[in-house]
């Protein structure tokens, strides 16, 4: 992939350091693109995607996450200060408004900024949406296919529903290297299973998938720190923008229903599902989806003619 044309750190005050790179067009159109997770770090694929001659893109790694420091930290780590990161970065990189774009809880983390500084943004890219809702939250951890991923290395107790969670938060603190990596591969197989990815050859886990988890684990234990339905409550006061979602219809991880729930609350918003993507953002429909609907935006400013608008 093309290197990237700046790259650094940014020190926020409360003991992390926050890695980013810019990627494309340093005269560009701005566009910030979130990572999943929380806790995966921004994958460099994602300068794929877009073309490069017309973007200038930003990508960064949240609080304990990837290159950025101390990982796995927990300390000064919800979603407030991940917001607040967004803007701080912004700032550092003097740009006025942009195209901020995320897939899963890249896109719940685009929606809590937007709340907040909806007055910098061009517009939102939306992929797979995270609602972080209590039932989707359930939906991943109480379930006869996740307990039987952890059934051998979790007490019976806790494989019930509303305690599983928990205890793996708990352990991925507490525990020996070991026994936590363990779990990290145990929490890796269930994502797998349910992205349809059961034979994936993979390495054993190192430390870094288990900070992953952790910070994971540490997010959804606690509602993502948002209350339930917050951000869909949010939408009502968004200035109005250009607005694309994209949502595979073999999504098993992120439900496609709520893409169509976002969509009824941001007027105005296109929608696109996917035949046959699950949750890759990198699936060859997703990839191409999402690559026509940066380009509409970068040669139209918004995105119609793209996907489907609301009734």
């Amino acid at each position: 992939m093309t290197p990237a044309f700046d790259e650094g750190q940014i020190v926020t005050g409360d003991g992390h350091r926050l890695w980013y790179a810019q990627y494309g067009n340093p005269h560009g159109l701005p566009l910030f693109w979130l990572h999943g997770g929380p806790g995966s770090g921004a994958s460099l694929r994602h300068a794929d995607l877009v073309d490069l001659a017309r973007f200038r893109l930003v990508l960064a790694d949240q609080r304990g996450c990837a290159r950025s420091q101390p990982a796995g930290a927990l300390e000064n780590n919800h979603t407030g200060l991940l917001v607040d990161d967004i803007e701080r970065l912004r700032r550092h990189l003097d740009v006025e408004r942009m195209l901020l774009g995320g897939g899963s809880w890249g896109a719940t983390l685009a929606l809590a900024y937007a709340a907040r500084h909806g007055e910098r943004l061009r517009g939102l890219v939306l992929r797979a949406p995270f609602l972080a809702t209590p039932a989707e939250v359930s939906g991943f951890f109480d379930t006869p296919q996740c307990w039987q991923a952890f059934d051998a290395i979790a007490p019976a107790p806790v494989l019930a529903p509303g305690r599983l969670l928990p205890w793996l938060a708990g352990q991925l603190v507490a525990s020996d290297a070991a026994h936590c990596r363990r779990i990290a591969a145990a929490w890796r197989g269930h994502e797998q299973a349910l992205e349809g990815l059961r034979n994936e050859a993979t390495g054993p886990p190192d430390e870094a998938l288990v900070q992953r988890y952790r910070i994971q684990a540490h997010y959804l234990r606690h509602g993502c720190f948002l209350e339930p339905d917050a951000l869909l409550e949010a939408l009502g006061s968004l200035p109005a923008m250009p607005v694309a979602i994209l949502h595979g219809d073999a999504d098993r991880v992120c439900p496609p229903a709520n893409a169509r729930r976002l969509q009824q609350r941001l007027p105005g918003s296109r929608l696109l599902i996917v035949p046959g993507a699950g949750h890759d953002p990198f699936h060859p429909a997703m990839a191409a989806a999402l690559r026509q609907a940066l380009d509409g935006f970068a040669a139209r400013g918004g995105f119609d003619g793209w996907g489907a608008s609301h009734g």
